[in-house]
């Protein structure tokens, strides 16, 4: 018949929900408005570390290469290089046919900039426009190139970490719902090993679901 197959019949089966909520079908409405409640709820999940920390699995931040030896020249020596890690209260996938699942927030700070950290070569570099903002109240906040909270942790006060991130004057800025932050599900944080955060957060990555990049330092304080 070549190009012209047979008409497949219509099925009797119920037409499949394109929205889901926590396995929930629901209205494109109900998923519109939990957009909207995700997008003003910029209150999340975050951790203070350094590149070379063993949940990352990074090393040191590469600066250059000796021109007399070839040799790849690192921040080692240095103060480490400061991290950042802003993981959102709930991620929302969303997924065109045939195309691997995307997360909204994340594409939403990719779109305004930052870059996609895959596994293997990743593209970190500096992103202009977007700051990160140390507050009065020891608060951290990422903001977009508009001036608008994009994430915003509260975190255990690090002396050591601020002093990095001046030094530096940037921070380097991972985004995403899956970087090993939150405490899974049946666990507790004394459980919840360095390895399993590794793996969380390589497994976010190897999924597309990490915004990074190195983010101007603002002291607030």
């Amino acid at each position: 018949m070549g190009r012209f197959k047979p008409k497949k019949q219509r099925s009797n089966q119920p037409p499949r929900q394109r929205f889901h909520i926590d396995d929930r079908a629901v209205s494109q409405a109900e998923i519109l408005a939990a957009g909207e409640q995700l997008s003003n709820n910029v209150d999340d999940h975050g951790r203070l570390l350094y590149m070379d920390s063993p949940v990352l699995g990074l090393g040191q931040v590469a600066t250059g290469i000796d021109p007399d030896t070839g040799t790849l020249q690192t921040t080692d020596g240095e103060d480490p290089m400061p991290v950042a890690l802003f993981e959102p209260e709930r991620a929302m996938l969303s997924r065109l046919p045939g195309g691997a699942p995307t997360e909204i927030q994340v594409e939403g700070a990719i779109a305004s900039g930052m870059r996609r950290f895959p596994r293997g070569v990743a593209d970190l570099r500096t992103i202009p426009g977007w700051a990160l903002h140390r507050l009065s109240d020891d608060r951290i906040e990422l903001r977009s190139p508009d001036g608008g909270v994009y994430s915003r942790i509260t975190v255990p006060v690090s002396p050591d970490w601020y002093s990095a991130a001046l030094h530096h004057g940037y921070a380097v800025c991972f985004y995403g719902p899956q970087l090993g932050v939150r405490t899974p599900p049946g666990s507790t944080p004394a459980k919840y090993t360095d390895a399993e955060r590794l793996e969380e957060f390589r497994t976010a990555r190897d999924r597309g679901l990490v915004a990074a990049g190195i983010i101007a330092y603002r002291n607030n304080r």
